[in-house]
């Protein structure tokens, strides 16, 4: 305990006190004889009497309230609310008004507020609550007069004691205490507790911190917060008497005093209660809240709040101040007790200057985090740390095995060595985990800090993350890898203790984080052939290259080697998986690469990217297409020398399908490198691209006889060529007199004029071959009767086309016949332009020689307006 306030005696006189109110430094008793006295207490010039009115009223004066800001004092005596001004000292408790609505009552309670208008303007609200027997009635001043608020609260008891606070009216009966919502459009009741949990007592009700409701329960003073019982969904009820239960309606701890609470005044931060035989004043903080006994006014009856600091208490013909001793007093008092928390309560109301006031809270939570630390309360110390605003720093100088080691040759001066206890096992543990919730708030605060002021200062966010770090390896480790994944922490720092942790996989993170790409692909290299490393194979080096996409191709290519060495189909995922990086990377290069590298490996990869990628690149068509050609010849050679080669179906296969669906290659360029002694078939798809139809038509009739691909061939270009059949039935007809093509011997059925399949050709595609072009190609002694189906469908399709060619110029003559004779059915209609004619469009008249258009239903517009129309349309 320490000396809050100091006792001094005002007066001792026979008036009998029934009533006491205070403001500022004034006190005004209300006597048991109707007078009313005001005294002014000062603590230089003493007491003085300044307002006596002697014949205020005939009944004992029950109740006073003063509003200080108005200079109005209400008073109940004779049941009966009036109100006096005590504006000037020579009136006396000018009288002012008398309600004789509040007829009946036996106490009253009041709510002020000043609200601000719209306008700027600071009026004064006054609302008066009386309570007549067994009802709650409201009022209003106004016009220097109690106005009826037309509401009134029916009730079950006579209330004992009100406290009014905003939208809430706490009633104080017998036996239990009810609050009344009055926010609504019909007041709402709300249980509270009971009284007392064994016998009766009288309630007490006071208003703390000026918004909550601290209220007597047997020995506690139970603090309620009126706004959980605003109406919202109607349900707010609470009536567990148990002390236990109270603190479900109270956002405080319950108060234990040493007896039940008579009478209580609030003053900022005590709670000032009269209890049996003395007055004790306590605090809502800590653990100890005794804070200062007063036995000398035992003998009291009445405690009123005047102002901060300032309290009246009188018995029934004493009177008592109670002042506050001087707040620096009181804090050095407290920290030498080690009471931080009502130090810091203290100095926040302290009419200190501002700066000072700052700077000694900050002192006093510093001072509390300390003690709190040493007594081993590591979260709560860490909390007062962060009200301190603290430096980071400072806090992990309290562990000195998270502080960097300095470098050799270097000694860190401003390190000092922590006084606080050493911590081992699950001290540590708990320390370790308070520190790790404070520095998350503290990175937290420093990133907002270096974006909002765009610093390029990030010393200390590296050694909170770097910190940070060491705390997750001591307590939790899963954390490691996505603090890691923030880039903050510091590298060599970091790099020694992941290795000191044998945390290879973090490691690497930190590494990959950083930018230091090639130290992570090495350790990922030596550690993929340890076994039992976490980091055992090649995934997390394929993951790791997928990852680093097109700045770091040479990278990429030096360490994607010993992958693709160990197991080709796995590394070449690292150019060909679903991947962002991966699909972005160069082609060209990474082709490069696998053609000097691991060339067997240029074909799956290219048709990866052709098939799966849909890449319509020349180049990596015309690559891929002379990769299978070159397979295909590698191929062929070894089944020339009676080796089995299964895979040469399938690749020649591969190679036929792609000259023939592909329209990316360039024919021209790949038909270069083509040999002329093997895969003609396929160098006639090449050829069939550069529309070369005569060599293609060679080589299936005179080189392969197939006489059904050639006419394949010519059925599929006839549109783009009406004379390819000539050309097919000519190759039949005249062979040549040596091979197309060197080493490649003419097919035997067509080394001589084969006439059998000519006539075939001829009598299947009479219609698409002229007789007058065929004909002279045809043997001299060859049967008329032989042509006789060729020339009937031949004749048929030039009658046909003759026909179709007579009936069209018919329809055409007999059209231009139809335009004509409207053209000149247009040009004799004739209209009149005059002076006094306007256009439809601007509706301005036709100046001589304007331009004009004529619609056809008959609508004059100049050419300007028709043009703007047009465009107008046009946009549209």
């Amino acid at each position: 305990m320490h000396q809050a306030y100091s006792v001094h005696s005002i007066l001792k006189q026979g008036v009998q006190i029934e009533s006491i109110a205070a403001y500022g430094n004034h006190v005004i008793l209300g006597t048991r004889s109707g007078q009313l006295i005001m005294y002014s207490v000062d603590e230089e010039t003493g007491v003085d009497m300044r307002m006596f009115n002697k014949n205020f009223s005939r009944k004992p004066i029950t109740q006073m309230e003063v509003i200080a800001s108005e200079n109005l004092l209400f008073v109940l005596t004779d049941y009966q609310v009036q109100v006096c001004d005590i504006r000037r000292i020579e009136s006396n408790f000018a009288f002012m008004h008398s309600a004789p609505d509040t007829k009946g009552c036996t106490l009253f309670t009041m709510d002020v507020d000043t609200p601000k208008s719209t306008t700027g303007r600071v009026a004064t609200v006054i609302r008066v609550c009386c309570a007549i027997r067994r009802r709650l009635v409201f009022f209003f001043w106004k016009e220097d007069k109690l106005n009826s608020l037309e509401l009134s609260i029916d009730l079950s008891d006579i209330p004992r004691t009100l406290c009014w606070v905003g939208h809430a009216v706490c009633v104080g009966f017998k036996d239990e205490y009810v609050v009344y919502d009055i926010s609504g459009k019909s007041p709402k009741k709300h249980d509270l507790f009971l009284t007392s949990s064994s016998i009766s007592r009288d309630p007490c009700i006071c208003l703390i911190r000026n918004n909550m409701l601290g209220i007597s329960k047997d020995s506690y003073l139970v603090v309620v917060d009126p706004s959980q019982y605003k109406e919202t969904d109607g349900s707010n009820n609470s009536t567990d008497v148990r002390p236990g239960a109270m603190e479900s309606n109270s956002s405080l701890t319950p108060l234990l005093w040493s007896s039940p609470l008579l009478d209580l005044v609030w003053d900022e931060p005590f709670a000032v209660g009269r209890v049996n035989n003395a007055i004790e004043v306590r605090s809502l903080v800590g653990k100890d809240t005794l804070v200062q006994t007063i036995p000398e006014l035992q003998k009291t009856k009445f405690l009123v709040h005047a102002d901060k600091g300032t309290i009246f208490a009188a018995a029934t013909s004493e009177l008592w101040c109670i002042r506050m001793v001087e707040i620096p007093i009181q804090r050095q008092q407290l920290l030498q007790q080690k009471k931080f928390q009502l130090a810091i309560e203290l100095t926040q109301i302290s009419d200190e200057p501002a700066a000072d006031r700052a700077q000694t809270i900050r002192q006093i939570h510093m001072l509390y985090a300390k003690e709190l630390f040493t007594n081993k309360e590591f979260s709560a110390a860490m909390k007062e740390f962060e009200k301190a605003a603290i430096d980071p720093y400072d806090v992990i100088r309290l562990f000195p095995n998270l502080v960097p080691e300095p470098k050799p040759g270097t000694e860190d001066i401003t390190v000092p060595t922590s006084s606080t206890p050493a911590l081992e096992d699950g001290d540590l543990e708990n320390a370790y985990l308070a520190l790790i919730e404070y520095l998350a708030w503290a990175r937290q605060r420093e990133v907002v800090k270096l974006r909002d002021t765009k610093s390029s200062s990030k010393s200390l966010l590296e050694i909170i993350d770097t910190t940070l770090l060491k705390c997750y390896l001591q307590t939790n480790d899963s954390l490691v890898a996505p603090l890691l994944r923030l880039n903050q922490c510091h590298l060599e720092e970091s790099e020694k203790t992941l290795k000191k942790h044998n945390k290879i996989s973090e490691l690497i993170i930190l590494y990959q984080m950083k930018g230091k790409h090639k130290d992570a692909l090495k350790l990922l290299r030596e550690q993929a052939s340890i076994e039992g490393s976490v980091l055992q194979g090649r995934k997390r080096t394929i993951r790791y290259l997928q990852e680093l996409g097109v700045d770091h191709l040479p990278l990429i290519f030096e360490f994607a080697d010993w992958v693709l060495n160990e197991n080709p189909e796995d590394g070449l995922t690292i150019f060909t998986d679903e991947l962002i990086e991966v699909e972005s990377l160069p082609r060209a290069k990474v082709l490069d690469f696998l053609i000097s590298k691991h060339k067997a490996l240029v074909i799956p990869y290219l048709e990866h990217v052709i098939t799966e990628w849909k890449d319509s690149n020349t180049l990596l068509h015309n690559v891929l297409l002379k990769q299978y050609r070159e397979k295909v010849q590698r191929l062929l050679a070894q089944q020339e020398k009676g080796e089995e080669v299964p895979e040469l179906i399938p690749m020649r296969a591969k190679l036929y399908k792609m000259l023939e669906e592909s329209n990316s290659y360039s024919p021209d360029r790949v038909l270069e490198e083509f040999p002329t002694n093997m895969l003609l078939e396929e160098r006639a798809l090449i050829l069939g691209r550069l529309k070369k139809h005569d060599n293609v038509l060679s080589i299936y009739i005179h080189v392969l006889g197939d006489v059904v691909k050639g006419t394949a061939y010519a059925e599929a270009h006839y549109k783009d060529d009406e004379h390819i059949f000539h050309t097919l039935i000519k190759c039949i007809l005249i062979p040549p007199t040596q091979p197309p093509y060197d080493s490649v011997p003419l097919h035997p059925d067509f080394s001589q004029v084969n006439l059998e399949v000519a006539l075939e050709i001829l009598n299947t595609h009479a219609t698409k071959i002229d007789p007058f072009e065929i004909f002279e190609h045809l043997p001299d002694d060859l049967p008329m009767p032989q042509l006789e189906k060729y020339l009937e469908k031949s004749i048929r399709k030039k009658m046909a086309d003759k026909h179709e060619m007579q009936m069209m110029c018919g329809l055409l003559e007999a059209e231009a016949t139809r335009l004509e004779n409207a053209l000149e059915a247009q040009r004799d209609i004739s209209f009149e332009l005059n002076e006094s004619s306007v256009c439809s469009e601007c509706k301005k008249r036709f100046q001589t020689q304007s331009a004009f258009v004529r619609y056809p239903n008959g609508q004059i517009v100049h050419l300007s307006c028709h043009d703007r129309i047009a465009r107008a349309a046009a946009q549209q």
